[in-house]
């Protein structure tokens, strides 16, 4: 799927105050790339009125860092979203309408970014910066270990699973033969037993008339001379199966004779599969099968239903982190006390291009004192640590689609 500026992308910004209020930066903002134009849907950001400033050094330290925490937080809730999307298919039969919106989690990323509150009870505002800062990221590192343990976990349930599958599939000369035998396949007796062999598909009539004269064993008969006789019961050789490339063969053999017969048959390049019949350990393996089959399922539910709660509280977190570092750039951006407008603004498609004219025609001009040229004519700002577009308001972009 190809996304376009309007599929899951936004733009929390802070705008400088214009006409004394931000009510009426506000209300600018919204007839111009609003109600006149249509060019994008806009929301407020209540930014707590309690934050703590600070030192400007700290504010400084702050902004490096919030940078970096910002794209930690970022890599984490795309690797959750990840994860809701790859196992939503292979987990949504049966289960109702727990994954009814797994495949589109737009609804969520909408609900986050667009209704977003300060949670005063879990980040107190009127805590030190650096304390929120820390708070924030000590809950997206403890989901993030979570997160690879549960991976983990499940990787090596897979593993193990593709691993007893395996031996129930491919090819005659690899895959468990057990469940392909019969019982009057297989003859065990004082003096017979049973070989099964992996025959080429085009040695076949070759090793039909070959098997009973690879190998003899001489005795001494009732006349007192010495006889032979071969080591495979004549007309023993049964097709017990095929695929596209082998045929598996069962030859009765004379037990005393059936290593000198195995080794005959491995220097004719004929591969011996190994085999005891045990009913009941053909039993276990299938119910083992079966019960790892089904914890794997189970894993993947859960692994899924956890993620989508992890998901939701990491937008959270995110948001939270983009108040805050909204607020820091701010205070470098426009200075003190504290005067700007905080939004969330999302563009229509292919309007990416008018809202930012609109937005730098309205307020570059009226933040001269805080816009300046760099040496060789590229337009820089204060404050910004980390964020590739510069403009004349602080701007962060928000894309859910990475």
């Amino acid at each position: 799927m190809v996304y376009e500026e309007g599929d899951g992308v936004y733009w929390v910004v802070s705008l400088p105050v214009l006409g004394g209020s931000a009510e009426a930066t506000w209300d600018s903002v919204q007839q111009n790339t609003v109600y006149a134009q249509d060019l994008s849907t806009n929301f407020k950001l209540n930014v707590p009125d309690t934050l703590r400033v600070g030192t400007l050094d700290s504010l400084l330290e702050l902004s490096d860092e919030l940078a970096r925490d910002t794209q930690a937080i970022e890599g984490t809730c795309a690797k959750l979203r990840r994860q809701c999307i790859e196992h939503a298919t292979t987990t949504s039969g049966g289960h109702g309408d727990s994954f009814a919106n797994v495949d589109d989690l737009s609804h969520e990323d909408a609900e986050a970014v667009e209704s977003f509150e300060w949670n005063e009870a879990k980040f107190p505002s009127n805590r030190p910066l650096k304390d929120l800062v820390t708070r924030v990221m000590d809950g997206v590192h403890r989901t993030d270990d979570a997160l690879k343990v549960k991976l983990s976990e499940f990787s090596s349930a897979r593993a193990n699973l593709a691993a007893l599958s395996r031996k129930s599939q491919g090819s005659l000369a690899v895959r468990e033969i057990g469940s392909l035998i019969a019982e009057d396949d297989y003859v065990s007796t004082e003096n017979l037993c049973t070989c099964f062999l992996v025959v080429p598909v085009s040695s076949k009539k070759d090793f039909l008339k070959t098997y009973e004269k690879w190998s003899n064993f001489s005795f001494i008969n009732a006349e007192g001379r010495s006889s032979h006789i071969s080591t495979a019961v004549p007309r023993s050789a049964k097709e017990v199966a095929q695929d596209k490339d082998y045929i598996l063969m069962r030859v009765v053999v004379f037990a005393k004779m059936v290593d000198t017969f195995k080794t005959a048959a491995r220097e004719k390049g004929f591969q011996v599969r190994e085999f005891k019949l045990d009913q009941q350990a053909l039993v276990e393996e299938k119910e083992s099968l079966v019960q790892m089959k089904q914890e794997c399922q189970e894993m993947e539910v859960q692994l899924v239903e956890w993620s989508l709660t992890a998901y939701k509280e990491i937008l959270n977190s995110w948001m939270h982190m983009l108040t805050i570092r909204i607020f820091v750039e701010s205070i470098l951006r426009y200075g003190l006390p504290p005067s700007f407008q905080a939004a969330v603004l999302k563009p229509n498609k292919r309007c990416e291009i008018k809202v930012r004219a609109v937005l730098a025609n309205q307020f570059s001009k009226h933040v001269s004192n805080h816009w300046r040229k760099g040496a060789e004519g590229d337009e820089k700002a204060p404050g910004g640590a980390g964020n590739d577009e510069v403009f004349p308001y602080v701007s962060f972009t928000v894309n859910f689609n990475k």
